[in-house]
């Protein structure tokens, strides 16, 4: 029996009639996509044990103590925190920073796991940027949940549209009322 290309010997570089093998394909872009999937999946596993191993040592510590000192990232999904992939006005950044921060109000979070817990639900162009600003930080250095907002609010609102934004709302009228005229009114 004759072999051809396709019934080489794996790893043998010519075939019986001396005829080179072609070259390895290089991975596809979809080969790609799936590494950076499944390399993905598995930090969300290893942050969702890192997260259960936390959970179950603050609930030994729950004896000892009467209440917790700190969230755990399951604490944090628990209040089903939104996604926040981009904002196609600045005021839709700036409710998705404003809802994170009541989010934060439900549970005992650190200044550090703030930004942390946050960054889990930016997706995307989002996602980029974070990986971005941690990426500028100086090695050793966490980000708090201030700079986190700072540098948000830089990124995503800026303030001379933020600005702007205000002076329509304060020109808005009800009948013949501007807006602070009728809530004056009105209480």
């Amino acid at each position: 029996m004759r072999r051809t290309r396709g019934s080489n010997v794996p790893g043998s570089s010519q075939d019986e009639d001396g005829i080179p093998n072609a070259p390895p394909v290089p991975p596809s872009l979809a080969d790609a996509i799936s590494a950076l999937v499944n390399v993905t999946v598995e930090n969300a596993r290893l942050l969702q044990e890192l997260a259960q191993s936390n959970q179950n040592m603050m609930q030994g510590n729950r004896g000892r103590n009467h209440h917790r000192q700190e969230a755990t990232y399951v604490d944090f999904t628990g209040t089903r925190p939104l996604v926040f992939t981009k904002a196609d006005e600045p005021l839709e950044a700036d409710d998705w920073l404003c809802t994170m921060e009541q989010k934060f109000d439900l549970i005992p979070c650190t200044e550090f796991q703030k930004p942390v817990f946050a960054a889990q639900q930016l997706r995307g162009a989002a996602g980029a940027w974070w990986a971005n600003l941690v990426a500028m930080q100086p090695a050793g250095v966490q980000l708090t949940w201030a700079k986190f907002c700072t540098a948000f609010h830089a990124h995503y609102i800026l303030e001379g549209v933020m600005a702007m934004k205000l002076d329509e709302f304060l020109a808005l009228k009800q009948g013949d009322q501007t807006v602070m005229q009728f809530t004056q009114s009105t209480t």
